[in-house]
């Protein structure tokens, strides 16, 4: 693995000397020889502890006799403070027991007075070489501690190897996902927790990564199941050392991956029930179609005749009867046509295309005024609203609200039936109300479903399914359909469309 390290930051260097011309001499030395440092200087030993404690710097090179605080008081507080620091101490022949004083405190590197440039620059050399390889070595010591944190704190599972599988590492993560503990697994062969056979190690010894998913069993005997990655670790030398292995707990996905395939077969085996389903309703739709109305229409013929040619002859009861049989089968033959309607409009497929509803709903209207004109019926249709279904779907949801709207006003010596469009949240609503009989809303529950009805055939004639159809509709459009209405003050249905881009 590659590592990039931070860039270097710029060396400090303090250098102490009381002699002036000796200070400005060196340091102009020291900046040329070495232009990568930051130079500082002080006077004396007070002034040279005093900058250390404020800049810090990386090294120090000091003068030994020097008013206020000679060189070596100076450097025993700087080392108390950073015992690190280097420092280069220089001094004349006759320092010799302040030279003696330097080793005592641990300073090691000296040069001469007179100063010899090329002996100080070795000195400063060797203390800029440490002082690097001192920032390389805390560098590698940071970046593996980064590495044993992120390992172990990483989220997978891991475990390190040697070539016989002899396990050497494991991770927090390992532990508490095999319930071993630490020390029941250092010194144990992986193939014990693991049956994989010998083919994943002899692609591991041949060099090569191991991917693959593991069925295992935990210290408990509980079965799990885990997605692994297992590599060779190679040394400087190409040679492998160890064994990685990563892995990833899949035991939950797996058991949702089961689940949805369970729940797959179970949904295809119960489409094809609803196609064999939709086949018999197609057959029992046949059936009704022809098989039970040819009955009824016979039915209806042969009263026909009976009233053409014995109706003279017959008593006022015996007619009336006959009357009752007739307008029955009618009443029976237009529940069945109902029937089909319904269970042909729900099955039907949609075709989505631009509907204009105020067309739709105006056209509806002046169907139901030429077929009651006897009736003082206004409709206030709102223009220009559209919605984006499938037209003859839709056309039949208006047919029978606005239907529904005529037929529960007709108690009304002016029947008012509106149509529009408002704001529901964040989509639209369609309306249909009208100032009819209205309902109790506590029956609301009751309003669309099939077969169910509010009213008596007494008041209101009807089979009870053109609500539900209604609701079927919307419901295969993805919207939804509700009612409010008060008792004798009228009622409005709501219906709502998803709004979608015409293709």
């Amino acid at each position: 693995m590659k590592r990039y390290p931070a860039p270097d930051p710029a060396l400090t260097l303090l250098y102490v000397e009381d002699e002036e011309l000796t200070r400005e001499t060196v340091c102009t030395l020291l900046g040329r020889r070495f232009p990568e440092l930051v130079i500082r200087s002080a006077s004396d030993g007070a002034q040279g502890l005093q900058l250390f404690q404020e800049l810090g710097p990386d090294l120090v090179i000091t003068d030994i006799k020097m008013p206020a605080m000679n060189g070596i008081e100076m450097a025993r507080r700087i080392l108390e403070l950073r015992g690190t620091v280097p420092i280069v101490v220089t001094s004349a022949h006759s320092d010799m027991a302040y030279l003696i004083d330097s080793i005592e405190i641990g300073i090691s590197r000296y040069v001469m007075k007179p100063i010899d440039s090329g002996k100080l620059f070795a000195a400063v050399e060797g203390c800029i070489a440490a002082l690097r390889l001192e920032k390389e070595l805390q560098a590698q010591q940071d970046f593996i501690r980064k590495l044993s944190r992120a390992v172990e704190q990483s989220p997978s599972s891991i475990v390190i190897t040697d070539t016989l599988g002899v396990i050497e590492y494991v991770n927090p993560k390992f532990t508490g996902l095999t319930g071993y503990s630490e020390p029941e697994l250092l010194g144990r062969n992986l193939r014990e927790l693991q049956e994989t056979g010998e083919e994943l190690w002899a692609t591991l010894a041949a060099g090569f990564e191991w991917h693959g998913e593991m069925e295992l069993v935990k210290k408990s005997g509980e079965a799990y199941c885990v997605a692994a990655s297992i590599s060779p670790v190679f040394n400087e030398q190409g040679t492998i050392t160890h064994f990685v292995a990563v892995k990833e707990d899949i035991t939950e996905r797996k058991r949702s991956a089961r689940q949805i395939e369970l729940l797959n077969r179970s949904l295809s085996a119960r489409a094809q029930e609803l196609e064999i389903a939709n086949r018999d309703l197609e057959s029992f739709s046949y059936t009704v179609s022809h098989d039970l109305r040819t009955p009824l229409t016979n039915i209806n013929g042969y009263c026909q005749v009976i009233l053409e040619l014995f109706g003279a002859g017959m008593d006022e009861q015996c007619r009336e009867f006959i009357n009752i049989v007739l307008s029955e089968t009618v009443n029976m033959n237009d529940l069945i046509k109902t029937l089909l309607d319904f269970s042909r409009l729900t099955r039907s497929e949609i075709n989505h295309g631009r509907a204009d509803l105020s067309e739709m709903a105006s056209v509806i209207a002046s169907g139901l005024t030429l077929r009651q004109p006897e009736r003082s019926m206004r409709f206030e249709i709102a223009p220009g609203v559209t919605a984006y279904g499938d037209p003859e779907l839709l056309r039949v949801v208006l047919d029978n609200l606005l239907g529904n709207a005529c037929k529960y006003t007709g108690m009304k010596p002016e029947a008012l039936i509106e149509f529009g469009v408002t704001g529901c949240g964040s989509e639209s609503a369609y309306y249909v109300r009208d100032n009819g009989a209205g309902f109790d809303m506590a029956q609301a529950d009751r309003l669309f479903s099939a077969f169910q009805r509010l009213h008596t055939d007494r008041e209101f004639s009807g089979f009870g399914i053109g609500l539900a159809t209604v609701q079927r509709i919307i419901q295969r459009h993805g919207g939804r359909v509700w009612a409010e209405a008060e008792v004798e003050k009228g009622a409005t249905f709501y219906f709502t469309l998803p709004l979608q881009q015409e293709k």
